[in-house]
């Protein structure tokens, strides 16, 4: 029993290390992603909000009228495409607070150049915790394209 007990622990430990090496990085700004850079509106329909705004600082979502909403941590998640991929397509996780859930999933440029969608990650999903009332714009906009010009 003790021997089964112990496999299964080892076989955790190893299950964490390989998640967390297969993970996300944190980022302090967007240097490096400058072809990612600018205003996609839902739909392409850059005259309508809400519109996902990525810059040098990283992402925000403008809702119109004054309303942007930065979120203040970024993680890139490397190797979710799979650790071979050598494609266009990034996916980031935006953070508002540095404990509990990431609500939203930004992938860019997966479904094609200037493409960007925005999902549910550990809230919203059937059965789990629901999506908050705050980061339900980003979702109510997606899918979102470049906006010619910026």
């Amino acid at each position: 029993m003790q021997i089964w007990i112990g496999r299964l622990a080892l076989a955790g430990i190893v299950s964490i290390a390989a998640s967390g090496a297969a993970g996300a990085v944190s980022l302090s700004d967007m240097k490096g992603f400058e072809s990612l850079f600018g205003r996609y509106g839902p739909k392409g329909d850059c005259a309508k909000y809400p519109q996902v705004v990525i810059d040098a600082a990283g992402f925000s979502l403008d809702q119109g009228q004054g309303r942007v909403e930065r979120a203040p941590t970024l993680e890139h998640a490397i190797t979710f495409f799979g650790p071979d991929y050598q494609g266009d397509a990034g996916a980031f996780f935006p953070y508002w607070t540095d404990a509990g859930p990431n609500p939203l999933l930004v992938l860019v440029n997966d479904t094609g150049p200037g493409s960007l969608t925005v999902t549910g990650h550990d809230l919203g999903f059937p059965g789990g915790p629901p999506m908050p009332p705050r980061y339900q714009p980003w979702l109510k906009g997606s899918p979102y394209a470049k906006c010619t010009g910026g």
